[in-house]
């Protein structure tokens, strides 16, 4: 089994390189935050990106995971609030292809392979036992969750008042790595992103791979083994 984890996408097309070069992979996972650009990125390049990578996925169902990000989630009908880098011009457009997106089952909050979990910043003990997941059955629960109840996925005010999500009690889209660290879920190790590095970084319990900011590099998960890949 060959897994392939991308960082944050933010409207960066370097995914089509990936595929040509890892051919024989099995899955490809996407972290989330297909919007929201640093970069210069049109937002009608962003979405044309977007719909690229959902039409793959159509076509190749078993083999694409499209995660949500933190800047994915805060374009939803249900959500409330709004965060850095939102662009209201294209808030309209790219709200309906989300949840079109949804509605056709094309985007997930979480995707587990053995005891690998991938999701957009991490899941801690604090947040599951605030909305009663069952940690037996960690991707079912949390995918169900997010449909039944979306809210339980925003930004939580912690005790901290942190304005980053360093907070043990912060969601799966926003959870930063300190607290991770500090509260992890067990029997799993993590692979997430939303926290941008230079470099993929290993911890003993967590990998973070929102590099794509600086670097062209890629997890691999083959037969277990963890190894980075490079265009």
């Amino acid at each position: 089994m060959k897994l392939i984890a991308l960082g944050d996408t933010h409207g960066r097309d370097i995914w089509k390189r990936i595929i040509f070069k890892e051919q024989d992979f099995d899955k490809i996972i996407f972290i989330g935050d297909y919007f929201d650009t640093k970069e210069d990125i049109s937002g009608n390049q962003q979405i044309e990106n977007f719909k690229n990578i959902l039409d793959t996925k159509i076509k190749y169902p078993d083999k694409f995971v499209l995660l949500i990000g933190n800047h994915d989630f805060h374009y939803l009908k249900t959500t409330e609030e709004s965060y850095s880098g939102f662009q209201n011009d294209y808030s309209k457009s790219i709200s309906r292809l989300l949840h079109r997106a949804i509605e056709k089952n094309l985007l997930q909050m979480c995707f587990v392979s053995g005891d690998y979990l991938f999701v957009h910043a991490g899941v801690t003990k604090t947040w599951c036992q605030i909305n009663k997941i069952d940690e037996n059955n960690l991707e079912n629960a949390i995918n169900k969750l997010f449909i039944d109840n979306p809210n339980a996925f925003a930004f939580t005010e912690g005790k901290k008042g942190s304005l980053t999500g360093d907070e043990i009690c912060q969601t799966p889209i926003w959870v930063r790595p300190r607290s991770l660290a500090e509260d992890k879920i067990d029997n799993f190790f993590q692979i997430v992103g939303h926290t941008q590095v230079r470099r993929i970084t290993f911890t003993d319990d967590f990998v973070l791979i929102d590099v794509l900011g600086y670097t062209e590099e890629y997890l691999i998960v083959k037969d277990g083994k963890k190894t980075v890949g490079r265009l």
